[in-house]
């Protein structure tokens, strides 16, 4: 499969399953081996798969179109764990086709960035099954309100905007008088929400706020606490482990009820 990017002559001479790569990074901003290796395959990836991915991306970093972090993750049954590559495009990739640097981030937020580009694989995995039109921003966000991504998803009855708020904290509550930051940024979001502003900076007035949270206790905490302190239904909770098993199943839950909600009434 060809690339759609317009590449320069400095990637003229790269094999296609590269070009395929850099196109998947510009897409999905970073990933890991097994998660290119799987895109490429549309399956589970095989050791010749995940060999030949390697290649492809060392490759490109090699070029410099390429930049990679270390990002440990621990198995998920013992204390252990290992060190595993994630990459993005780099400055000199952005600055001839265009996406989001890698270069110069964070390791300490890869666990964030990772999971919203997990997100974005579901979603898109989603709508193709469904025959949707999917729009998706991960850049030039700030403005006022400061999401994870934009997404919109359109349907026989029209365009449905999202925003997309990814909550890794592994536990949500009062910490003495401290209100919980999750609470104080989803307050924005509804003090944003049908203003002439939010239809300045982004054409539209009304939204849905998706938040995954890192477990189901974590999202049942956080929905116990806006019932109380939020219960409006513009924010659609659900979990890791919910989206990745099948987003378009009903795992959302909004703070005006204890009912489950499909993301989309089809």
């Amino acid at each position: 499969m060809r690339s759609h990017l317009n590449l320069p002559s400095s990637t003229n001479h790269i094999p296609p399953r590269s070009e395929r790569i850099l196109t998947l990074l510009s897409e999905y901003f970073c990933l890991r081996v097994q998660d290119v290796a799987q895109l490429i395959a549309n399956r589970e990836p095989t050791e010749t798969d995940l060999r030949n991915t390697r290649r492809g991306l060392e490759l490109l970093w090699q070029r410099g179109l390429a930049h990679r972090i270390a990002h440990f993750e621990p198995h998920p049954d013992t204390w252990k764990g290992s060190n595993k590559w994630v990459y993005g495009l780099s400055d000199k990739a952005v600055r001839d086709f265009g996406g989001k640097t890698f270069d110069e981030h964070s390791e300490r937020t890869l666990d964030h960035e990772l999971e919203i580009s997990f997100f974005h694989i579901a979603l898109k995995r989603f709508c193709e099954e469904k025959n949707l039109q999917l729009y998706w921003q991960q850049s030039d966000l700030k403005r006022g309100i400061h999401p994870d991504a934009l997404f919109a998803i359109t349907t026989p009855i029209g365009a449905f905007p999202f925003f997309l708020e990814i909550e890794k904290q592994r536990m949500i509550g009062r910490s003495g008088r401290e209100e919980p930051k999750v609470i104080k940024k989803l307050t924005r979001f509804a003090d944003y929400y049908d203003t002439s502003e939010c239809q300045k900076d982004w054409n539209f007035k009304t939204f849905r706020v998706v938040v995954v949270s890192k477990s189901e206790t974590v999202r049942d905490n956080l929905h116990a606490l806006l019932k109380e302190k939020l219960p409006y239904p513009m924010f659609m909770l659900t979990s890791e482990q919910f989206y990745k098993v099948d987003i378009g199943a009903k795992i959302f839950k909004k703070p005006t009820t204890d009912d489950i909600y499909p993301l989309l009434v089809l």
